[in-house]
This record gives structure tokens, sequence and C-alpha cells, in this order.
């Protein structure tokens, strides 16, 4: 193994904080190797080839702090909230209405608990009230669960979100109340919901019957349409397991390409672990190779070298691209933005205050592309206990927020043990605090 850098990480199994090593082996791969004193040695492999792992480490960005921050006793990420320690503003926060669902999906990391596990409205406004005070109203905020579209007064919480002052605010959900129930989604519509960002695993039965425990293609396919009827955007959230849709990466694209008309964006989200698990030496599926696969599925239509940080956090946590619908000769095609851009107009072009998913089409405005009508691709490296880096975690800009109005880092609020006890507790309940 040849030394690459040193890193803050995490014992996967009691969570303590170690030193750790960043080394690659003779085949390029990328190890986060470390030593916990009471529970020995870990190895995980976070990336599929050093020589891309030192590119797009070189297009980091400069860090952009959060305006507001508190003072806070406990080591990274025990203690969090924005805290002092934290390096990134937040771009996307979510507020979980919710921890009720209507499905069991077998690779959820959510309790999924029956209805009397929502709060109220008044609690909600609290939230928003919060996130307005720390991050401004012009922070997306994404409301989720659970499931969010098994409370009957979400149009309220979206209306409510709305008249406080924010401008974006979309609903993640698994589509089945949306498909089957129009009224519910112009309900959503009219209150002024700006997008749905829909749990969307690949094109087949199969693949939906393994990860989310039953075949919900043609609730996908209908809950699309009603969007597209309700005149509301699209982005599909795909998470991948390997060995079970990884393989259907391309196809997505392709669909979500030809129905670009309410289709705005994918968002790939390699599998994490949240829960029990056993890692001594881990190979999770990463970001990396999300998009080397990227590369092979789309036949040249988005190369290795077309996917670029988004810049609002760490260069390991979030990246993508945005395929620009321009006409030429002709013809329409879709062409990366990224493709002929350099990181010094990506540095002079790039705007601090654009959400994640609109940092590449704003780009696009600023440089006079005739753009009509792309669509962003985004892959998101979440962490578990068994690839925390404890610098990443600090560069975060996606949070969660909790009933006292303290912001979580994303990964930091879904970490767990192996044994599946959780740092921070649902909504930082703190009778349930770790």
């Amino acid at each position: 193994m040849e030394f690459v850098s040193k890193a803050k990480a995490m014992c996967p199994i009691c969570l303590e904080v170690l030193d750790a090593d960043i080394e690659h082996d003779e085949d390029g791969r990328v190890w986060m190797s470390r030593c916990c004193p009471e529970h020995g040695e870990f190895s995980t492999c976070i990336w599929p080839s050093i020589d891309h792992y030192r590119w797009l480490d070189s297009l980091a960005f400069p860090k952009n702090g959060p305006a507001v921050t508190r003072d806070v006793t406990k080591p990274c990420p025990l203690d969090c909230g924005i805290c002092k320690r934290h390096q990134r503003k937040a771009t996307l926060i979510e507020i979980e209405v919710t921890q009720s669902c209507n499905l069991r999906c077998p690779v959820c990391f959510m309790a999924a608990q029956p209805d009397p596990y929502s709060i109220s409205i008044e609690t909600i406004e609290g939230m928003y009230r919060a996130i307005a005070e720390q991050a401004g109203t012009q922070t997306g905020v994404q409301l989720t669960g659970g499931e969010p579209t098994t409370r009957s007064d979400l149009d309220q919480i979206v209306r409510l979100g709305r008249e406080i002052g924010f401008w974006g605010i979309e609903v993640n959900t698994n589509g089945v109340v949306i498909s089957r129930d129009i009224d519910y989604l112009r309900g959503l519509v009219d209150a002024g919901v700006t997008g749905i960002y829909l749990q969307f695993d690949g094109l087949t039965s199969g693949v939906y019957e393994t990860i989310r425990g039953a075949d919900l293609l043609q609730v996908k396919l209908d809950a699309i349409e009603n969007c597209r009827a309700c005149g509301i955007q699209v982005v599909l959230a795909m998470t991948i397991v390997s060995g079970i849709n990884d393989d259907q990466i391309g196809r997505v694209i392709d669909f979500a390409l030809a129905n670009n008309d309410v289709i705005a964006g994918v968002a790939l989200q390699p599998a994490f672990t949240s829960g029990r698990f056993e890692a001594k030496r881990s190979v999770p599926l990463t970001m990396g190779d999300v998009i080397f696969m990227l590369d092979e599925q789309t036949n040249g239509l988005i190369k290795t070298e077309d996917i670029w940080p988004l810049g609002c956090s760490n260069p390991f946590c979030d990246t993508g691209t945005y395929l620009a619908r321009t006409y030429e000769n002709g013809d329409w095609r879709y062409v990366p933005v990224t493709r002929d851009l350099t990181r010094e107009e990506y540095l002079e072009l790039y705007d601090k205050d654009s959400p994640q998913g609109s940092v590449f089409p704003d780009i696009v405005h600023k440089r006079g592309i005739l753009d009509y009508g792309g669509l962003s691709v985004i892959i998101m490296n979440y962490m578990d206990a068994s690839t925390c880096d404890i610098q990443r975690m600090q560069e975060c800009s996606m949070f969660v927020t909790m009933k006292d109005g303290r912001l979580i880092p994303f990964c930091a609020y879904q970490m767990t043990d192996s044994s599946g006890r959780r740092i921070h507790p649902p909504w930082g309940d703190p009778e349930e605090q770790r």
C-alpha cells in the first residue's frame, strides 16, 4: 500500500474517532485504514482509482462557511447544530414531517413507524423559522420522512413554508399517494411546492421487488404522468445497490431524457449503511464507481471527466453535470456543460447561493448558452460508519432539522454504530439521545 494522506475516521463498532491513513493499493484502489484500541483494524475501499481521486480532489472549491454557528462541547460528529467547526453553508435542509410510511423497503434507513409518529404543524413552523434564521429563506427545503404524503395536511405544511418566505420546497416521496390521487398532488402544487423528489430505482419490476419489497414500477410511471398533468417538475432519485440495479444507470438517464419535459434531474445515490452491519474490510459502492459506470452505460454521452464537484461541499460528497439541450444543424442534442469548462471559469461563474441541483444550470445561463431545458445529473456519496471521514462531515451542505432548531449534517444524523444505535435520534428527542 502507498500512503496518500491522513484523515479522521470512525470505528464502525463503537464510533470512536480515530486517526486514519488514506492509501492506495497496486491496482490503484483507494483505501481508508484505521485501528480501534478496542475493536481492532478496519479498512474501507473509498474510491476505485487513485488517479481519478487526485483529479477530483484538485477541483475542490474554497470553503464558504455558515453564517450562524453554535458552541459545542463534544467531538464531531457527536455534537452538531451547526457548530463552529463546520466549514460550509447549507444548500439543502430536510424537515422530517413524519416517521410513518406506507411501504417497508428492505434498504430504507428510516424507522417506518405507524401514524402516531408525526409532529405537529406548530413544531414544523418552528423548524421553518429556525432554518430561516440560521441559513436564510433562499436555502432549499425538502419535506421528507418516513413518507410525507401519509400526512393529509402536507399541503398546509408546504403553504406555511412559502408564507414564511422559502422559494424552494420539494417533497421527497415514494410516489404511492401521488400516483393514485392526482387531487392530492394538485393540492401540493396549489400550495406552492416547487418539485417532487421521486424514489426511482430502475425500469424493471424485479428491481423494486428486491429494493422496495414490492413491484412499484407502474406506481412510479403513474406518479410521473400525474406530475406532468399538474405541471410540476420531477427529480428521479435512484438508490443504487451493487448487483441489483447498478446496470440500469444508463437506462434511467435515457428514460429521464425521453421525459425531459417533466423530469428535470436525476440524483444517483450509492446505497449506504444505517443500522446493524459488520465491517472489517469493506468494499462499498462509491460515487467513484458510479461515475465510471455512467461513462460505460451512456455510450459517451457522459464521460468520466464530465462529472465535476458541485462546489457546495467536499468534492467526494457531491458531484454532477448538466446536460444542456441545444439545437444544432437541425437536430436536438444534449451536451454536458462541464466538457469545455475550465476550473478558472468554474470558479468565476460559480454562485455560492445556487442550490445543489442548480449549480451548473446557473452557469449555463451566465455563459449565455441557448438551453431549451436540460437535465441535471447529480451523484451523492453518503457516508456511514465504515466510510465516514470527519473532514467531509465538516463540509456537509445538506442538513436535517431537529425539533429544537438545531441543524444536523445529514450523514451525522443517519449515523449508527454496528448494532444500529443512532448518534442523533429522530427529531433530536433528548430522551433517545445516545
